[in-house]
């Protein structure tokens, strides 16, 4: 079902000024600046980007039209410090979102949450509207609306239908969003997307979530250097075989203060973080090679085979060698 409103909002957002590129190392770099480092992998060989990127960024939110062209395989990452709601004009994406396999096409969105890794294949000419949320923004939101004294970050259910009532809306809400953020331009007096607020309620009263653990997130202010420096060392494999002691040592910061800092700031010490990205890049591997279930413990920071298996099946909910036989590594 194609949705009108997504439509026009989407040749609304193609009539800004954008990005645009036939190159994989140019389209990484502007994504990974835009939300975080990303590696885009071609599964059926080397082809010219039909990369497009047009964004309208305010305060705790950024609405964006997004193309890749040709069917291409998205690592993403963990999405530890936002929200992405997005919808497909055209095409789809099939998602590994942390131990859940979702998908999204023409008619059916995804809410993506914080803490799962994500890794997605966007099919041919896939298109997407997306609307990208900062943790905090949605988790003090979220606080407002349940009453909770304390602040907990919602977790939604992926999947969002566009023929319900609720999909109906967000779509509605969408086409409002940059009709208006667009004929208001640089206006003063009106406050930077207001309609950002329906959309959060409408996701909490609608969508169903479970609430994480507190976080302690920071306020204000930027991220300490230490803190964006760890996440990003972590998108090296290499590194996924230090310890957490050895990677405080080489940021010249000590064990404590990482790990007071990571908790702050994105509500994950230092091992969790570390262990997750180990297991993202082993299920990878798992998949896309011949190597030895030990060897790739090793790689990623496992002197014993049985004690990476069994760090797998907590965080895969498989076995690795029943994972790999299944994904026909």
């Amino acid at each position: 079902m194609m949705v009108p409103d997504l439509i026009d909002a989407s040749h609304r957002l193609g009539q800004l000024p954008g990005l645009r590129s036939p190159h994989v190392a140019e389209a990484e770099a502007a994504i990974g600046a835009r939300y975080r480092p990303h590696r885009l992998l071609m599964p059926k060989g080397e082809a010219a980007l039909d990369f497009r990127h047009h964004a309208i960024a305010s305060g705790d939110a950024s609405l964006n039209l997004l193309r890749y062209g040709p069917d291409i395989e998205v690592e993403a990452g963990v999405f530890d410090t936002f929200y992405m709601l997005e919808f497909p004009l055209a095409g789809g994406v099939d998602v590994l979102y942390g131990r859940d396999r979702v998908a999204s096409r023409v008619g059916r969105g995804l809410i993506l949450s914080p803490g799962p890794f994500v890794r997605s294949n966007w099919r041919p000419d896939t298109t997407q509207i997306m609307l990208r949320l900062e943790r905090g923004f949605v988790e003090r939101a979220y606080q407002r609306f349940t009453g909770d004294p304390v602040r907990r970050t919602p977790l939604f259910r992926p999947e969002i239908d566009l023929d319900m009532p609720v999909g109906r809306r967000l779509a509605r809400l969408f086409g409002l969003m940059v009709a208006e953020q667009m004929e208001a331009g640089d206006t003063p007096a009106l406050p930077p997307m207001p309609l950002v607020g329906a959309v959060l309620e409408t996701l909490f009263a609608h969508v169903p979530c479970s609430a994480m653990d507190p976080v302690s997130l920071a306020e204000a202010g930027p991220l300490p250097h230490y803190v964006n420096r760890f996440r990003t060392m972590l998108d090296e494999p290499a590194a996924l075989a230090l310890t957490v002691g050895a990677l405080s040592q080489t940021l010249g910061v000590s064990q404590r203060a990482l790990t007071t800092g990571m908790r702050r700031f994105t509500g994950l010490s230092p091992y969790d973080y570390l262990t997750m990205r180990r297991m993202e890049h082993a299920r990878l591997l798992l998949e896309r090679s011949d190597l030895s279930v030990a060897s790739i413990a090793a790689r990623v920071g496992y002197a014993h085979a049985g004690r990476f298996a069994a760090a797998f099946r907590r965080h895969c909910g498989s076995n690795p060698a029943r994972f790999a036989k299944i994904s026909g590594g």
